[in-house]
């Protein structure tokens, strides 16, 4: 047959399929409201996978910042730098500002200096003179400042300012511990800006041995005749007095178990103590508005809460804390509060006391909220509405509303759990050797339910721990290091 010749060709209508174009047309759009749906879906989806994230990171910035996290701690954990005793002593002054401690050194020259030192290296970032050289000073077997320096408080955010105690006086120690003090000469209160070191006051404060600050304020403790002591509230930046308070006397067969007047400020407060004798609560006016009666007295700070508590003696003889808060009746519930190295706010208004046993008080009214038989050794943590105790069987976890157990960690037969630090997401402590002969372990708990996340040999022959602001410290024959 020749190509392109017509041929005749019969269809079978029943083997071929109809044509359907509307179906067709309907499946195709059905497609496109498929495609498109899981577009929007996956989108939202990703927008709300970023929303979980941001949320995620300003929760962790903002427990990152609470005082008394540590940065992030694993099992690689070594020693980052070893401070001399000088400059231990500006750790101690506890002046946190933007990854840096700030306070008043002693140089081996014998002057004194306000320095800023980044918390990871050690590097000095700044250093403001104070005081000159002092070879009688240099000599000395001991560099730790007679004065030293405190933050001024702001109502948000780290420390603008700080004010330190500057003085030419010291107690020399000899060899076999006998002192000598060479008296001062010259004491100075001086502001400093934290930021750069600038000076920004400088005024005299004669004889003064004790400071502490309030916004605007410095006072002053200076020791005068027969173990008489003269507080005096004074204008920050000109030094001009405004107030001043004598605090009693002991007795003179108390005298000499009493010690020197010891000044703190918290919220507004100043307490003025005489340990062992009596504890004064004044305002930023000078009013006393607590004051103790003779006998076994003291104050602690916790600095965490921003509050302050009265210790005192009953009749019994057992502790009782008064909690004191400015424009709030005192408060006193039984035992000795035990302060919170971290506090995260997921718990309000809980206090905790120790005395044989655990308890939690409502710090507004005193009422009881929970009790428990647990053993505090330590101090404690709250976080995420939990309190986590170090005790001497183990570490626990209780809820922080009822004081229910949630967990227990017990330690390695022989040892005993140190400080409890936290980066926020494990607790680390130190499990010592109850003899002192073995080396410690540096271990890390879930907070979830107490199991061990990792155990490593305390570097360096390390024995416990402690946090000082952001940093984790090792402790061990008196030696501090700077851990991380």
């Amino acid at each position: 047959m020749p190509r392109g010749a017509m041929q005749h060709v019969e269809l079978d209508e029943a083997d071929v399929p109809a044509v359907a174009p509307e179906p067709a047309a309907r499946g195709r759009g059905a497609w496109r409201w498929v495609v498109g749906v899981a577009v929007v879906l996956a989108v939202g989806l990703g927008l709300t996978q970023a929303v979980l994230d941001r949320r995620e990171r300003a929760a962790t910035e903002r427990l990152a910042a609470t005082p008394g996290v540590v940065r992030s701690v694993g099992a690689e954990t070594g020693v980052l730098w070893r401070p001399d005793p000088a400059v231990t002593a500006v750790i101690a002054q506890r002046i946190d500002v933007d990854g840096a401690v700030l306070g008043l050194l002693v140089a081996e020259d014998g002057s004194q200096a306000f320095v800023s030192l980044d918390q990871r290296t050690g590097r000095q970032r700044f250093s403001t003179p104070l005081l000159g050289p002092d070879a009688d000073r240099a000599r000395s077997l001991d560099r730790t400042a007679a004065g030293t320096c405190v933050a001024v408080p702001v109502d948000e955010g780290p420390p603008e300012e700080a004010a330190c105690l500057v003085s030419d006086g010291f107690v020399q120690y000899g060899d076999e511990g006998v002192e000598t003090r060479k008296a001062a000469t010259t004491t100075r209160v001086v502001v400093l800006d934290t930021r750069d070191g600038h000076v920004v006051a400088d005024t005299s404060a004669p004889g003064a041995t004790a400071l502490a600050a309030l916004p605007g304020l410095a006072v002053v403790a200076v020791p005068g005749r027969d173990a008489e002591t003269e507080v005096s509230g004074r204008d920050l930046l000109t030094g001009e007095v405004r107030w001043r308070f004598s605090p009693p006397l002991p007795g003179a067969d108390r005298r000499a178990f009493a010690g020197g007047v010891r000044l703190v400020a918290v919220d507004g407060l100043v307490a003025v103590t005489v340990p062992g004798w009596t504890a004064t609560v004044l305002s930023s006016t000078g009013q006393v508005l607590r004051e103790s009666g003779p006998g076994d007295a003291d104050h602690v700070v916790d600095p965490v809460a921003g509050r302050l508590v009265l210790l005192s003696a009953t009749g019994s003889g057992t502790l009782l804390s008064t909690l004191v808060e400015r424009g709030r009746a005192d408060v006193d519930v039984p035992g000795e509060v035990l302060p919170f190295t971290v506090d995260d706010g997921s718990v309000p208004g809980l206090v905790v006391t120790s005395s044989g046993n655990v308890r939690g008080w409502d710090a507004a009214t005193g009422e009881a909220r929970w009790r428990s038989e647990v053993v505090a050794s330590v101090n404690s943590v709250v976080l995420d509405g939990r309190v986590y105790l170090s005790t001497q069987a183990g570490v626990v976890a209780l809820d922080g509303r009822t004081g229910e157990l949630v967990w227990r960690a017990a330690t390695v037969e022989g040892t005993v759990p140190g400080f409890l630090v936290t980066d926020g997401r494990q607790l680390v402590t130190a499990e010592q050797p109850v003899g002192g002969d073995d080396r410690s372990e540096l271990v890390a708990y879930a907070l979830t339910d107490g199991r061990t996340l990792w155990r490593v040999p305390f570097p360096d022959g390390l024995r416990s721990t402690l946090s000082l602001g952001h940093l984790l410290l090792g402790w061990g024959d008196g030696r501090l290091v700077v851990l991380g």
